[in-house]
């Protein structure tokens, strides 16, 4: 078997090295993916993969750069010559970073907040939990099953403190499952809750798994609901629910290797409360809609 080594570097955006880095690549012709070895002191990584088996001269690569606190990221795609296969791998594929907004909320074992609306729908819940902004709070290798006659909620550990709106963008979800067999779909829907734990599903995937170890990542992209809105009022709770068509699951909600999670899309306000830079421009607008107004009510005196 003839090695495929992909190696590089990272850097943030201000081209400073990123120590850590998160690196991903999915061979979207077979649909394997791999992480990367990195170290936590250096901004370098690199994959092990075999020739002939995990790629092929022709297929297609997909690349995840994201930095370790998920706040930048970038996604290239290559497509690998058979001058790769004879060197004997892709090297210095380096990669900068962009920002963007996007924030990752993990999966927890920890009972939901206190002051979060349970969704309000007709299935019974094997799960009414937590999910926490910005990395896993669980260090084991926590997990729970999940069959066709229930669903799983996970809440946001807060609800939106003013209005704001995530725009009609996709969201991601990684979830990991104990070893899949038979085939079995779930579907992952990012949800919107009211006071009352009514539910608008703000975007939604079902995903068909199928053949998979334990403990495998499925990375889904949760397409925008174009009937509604990602548009939140004050009180408005973020929340996801998990359900499956097929065999029973387990899903790991644990520590770092057996974790869970959802991203927002880039052009997340900052739920649930909009960063300073959204809040600044949403004061000039509405002081703008004032002068323009008052000026109108002069004229027409």
């Amino acid at each position: 078997m003839t090695p495929f080594v992909i190696s590089g570097y990272v850097f943030n955006a201000d081209d400073s090295a990123c120590n850590a880095p998160v690196v991903t690549v999915t061979n979207n012709d077979t649909g394997k993916h791999w992480t990367a070895e990195n170290d936590s002191g250096s901004n370098y990584y690199q994959i092990v993969l075999a020739a002939g088996v995990d790629v092929n001269a022709s297929e297609v690569l997909k690349f995840e750069f994201k930095s370790p606190d998920g706040t930048q990221l970038k996604e290239v795609t290559y497509t690998v010559a058979e001058d790769d296969i004879n060197a004997g791998g892709k090297f210095l594929f380096n990669a900068t970073l962009a920002s963007t907004n996007a924030q990752a909320w993990y999966l927890t074992p920890d009972a939901k907040p206190s002051g979060a609306p349970e969704a309000n729908d007709s299935m019974p819940h094997v799960k009414d939990n937590l999910m926490h902004k910005g990395s896993p709070t669980a260090t084991g290798d926590d997990y729970f099953g999940l069959d066709s006659s229930q669903v799983a909620w996970f809440y946001a550990d807060r609800g939106a403190e003013c209005e704001l709106g995530f725009g009609e963008k996709a969201w991601k979800a990684h979830i990991r499952t104990g070893a899949v067999e038979n085939t079995v779909n779930l579907t992952v829907e990012i949800c919107r809750l009211n006071s009352a734990g009514e539910i608008t599903v703000i975007a939604a995937h079902t995903e068909q798994l199928q053949n998979a170890g334990d403990k495998h990542m499925w990375d889904i992209t949760c397409e925008d609901n174009p009937s509604t809105t990602q548009d939140f009022n004050t009180g408005d709770w973020l929340a996801v629910r998990l359900s499956i068509d097929g065999s029973p699951v387990n899903i790991y909600y644990g520590g770092t290797g057996s974790d869970s999670y959802i991203e927002s899309p880039p052009s997340d306000p900052g739920y649930p409360v909009p960063e300073l830079s959204t809040l600044v421009l949403c004061s000039l607008g509405l002081i703008a809609i004032a002068g323009y107004v008052g000026i109108i009510r002069r004229r027409h005196r």
